[in-house]
């Protein structure tokens, strides 16, 4: 007796435990990543498309590349007292209410030596400080 030969089932996968695994896996990473900001970012700054002018003339702190700091064109030399004592003088010359400062730092100065420098002017009464920048070079 000869018996009716079947024609062979084309194999097929179930999709379905498949994008169950890949959507689990997705969910624990997006869990489990920690966002991190990176040391090895490559910025180059001061640069902005918008700034707003101060109302009244700010006292100016100028920081160069290579960090030597002036305050309103007085070159300051002796760190952190010195800086105060310069401001100090500096926010004598101007009204009571003139609480503002201008910073004009260069791009390749450490970030941490703009912070101190704030610090100082905070701890003498300037409230308001303000970042020089320069506009951006694509010219939008």
């Amino acid at each position: 007796m000869k018996l009716p030969t079947r024609e062979p089932e084309a194999p097929e996968i179930n999709l379905t435990p498949l994008i169950d695994v890949v959507f689990l896996m997705l969910v624990f990473f997006i869990i489990t990543t920690t966002f991190s900001e990176r040391d090895a970012l490559d910025v180059t700054l001061p640069t902005a498309e918008t700034a707003e002018p101060m109302e009244t003339a700010p006292v100016e702190i100028v920081i160069d590349a290579a960090g030597a700091i002036q305050v309103d064109g007085e070159t300051v030399a002796g760190g952190a007292a010195a800086l105060r004592r310069v401001l100090t003088e500096a926010r004598r010359g101007r009204p009571a209410d003139a609480r503002q400062v201008l910073i004009r730092a260069d791009h390749r100065v450490p970030h941490g030596q703009v912070l101190t420098v704030m610090d100082q002017a905070g701890r003498n009464g300037f409230t308001e400080v303000g970042i020089a920048t320069t506009g951006t070079d694509d010219g939008s």
